[in-house]
């Protein structure tokens, strides 16, 4: 386990641009608008690319410019070292279900990129492709025989003692959907601390889970096609009801279009 496949790494420069993907929906708009951008900003801080442009009036007019021709989905909105703003919509595609992963060799990045949206995605979405090339549906990057990040999404694991584990890499992605749920999960009765999610820890962990904007709660039950976890959906359970409640506070969303249902 953990060992994965060599991948191509050709990307732009990290420091090319800077991006967020959030959950939307036409009749509510933008979910966790805020938490986005205030990460965008930070983390074009760190690649010091203009943060000119990184504000709600700009988005917000490049979205209403640019209107989603879905119902709902997720939207990227990506601004360049030029401070050029870029948006992309596309369909969720696995949302709040039980799904089998692969782990991946995660790039390496220097201190100040690493743990940031940055322009050299392409690692991410190459191990992504592979998973599904290898019919799962999951990438799980690993550095030294350890989880690090989702290709998508922030891998939780849950020891026999009840205690949810989430890397402490530097090269973890900061994660949104967590951060939302974070003190929903301590007040359901679990513990949440960070560590090294190592082949030791997962092999014997009880439920592992990945929590992000564009696939909700994952319920891991394989990798690399060997069965994980003694078969508790609890954690799982606990974090789609919590997420559920969050989606359905008007708080969390930041009217766009102004669509009527």
């Amino acid at each position: 386990m953990y060992q994965g496949q060599a991948m191509s790494e050709l990307n732009p420069s990290p420091r090319s641009s800077v991006f967020t993907t959030m959950r939307f929906s036409q009749e509510r708009g933008l979910f966790l608008f805020d938490q986005h951008l205030a990460r965008m900003l930070e983390h074009a801080g760190k690649l010091r690319i203009d943060e000119n442009n990184i504000n709600r009036e700009s988005f917000l007019e490049l979205l209403q410019k640019i209107p989603p021709q879905i119902s709902e989905g997720l939207v990227r909105i990506e601004c360049s070292k030029d401070s050029e703003l870029r948006v992309a919509y596309r369909p969720f595609t696995i949302q709040n279900e039980a799904i089998d992963a692969i782990a991946v060799p995660s790039p390496i990045w220097p201190p100040r990129v690493a743990g940031t949206k940055h322009g050299a995605w392409g690692a991410y979405i190459e191990a992504r492709n592979y998973a599904e090339q290898k019919g799962a549906d999951l990438a799980l990057m690993v550095h030294d025989y350890s989880i690090v990040d989702g290709d998508r999404c922030t891998p939780l694991v849950m020891d026999e003692d009840g205690v949810v584990w989430v890397s402490h890499a530097n090269s973890s992605v900061s994660s949104i959907t967590l951060s939302a749920i974070h003190d929903s999960i301590l007040e359901s009765g679990f513990h949440i601390q960070q560590g090294n999610l190592n082949e030791r820890l997962v092999a014997r962990c009880v439920e592992a889970v990945a929590v992000g904007s564009g696939v909700g709660v994952l319920k891991i039950d394989s990798i690399d096609n060997e069965p994980i976890g003694n078969g508790s959906t609890h954690l799982y359970d606990v974090c789609v009801n919590i997420l559920d409640n969050k989606y359905n506070n008007p708080e969390n969303w930041e009217e766009v279009w102004g669509y009527v249902a």
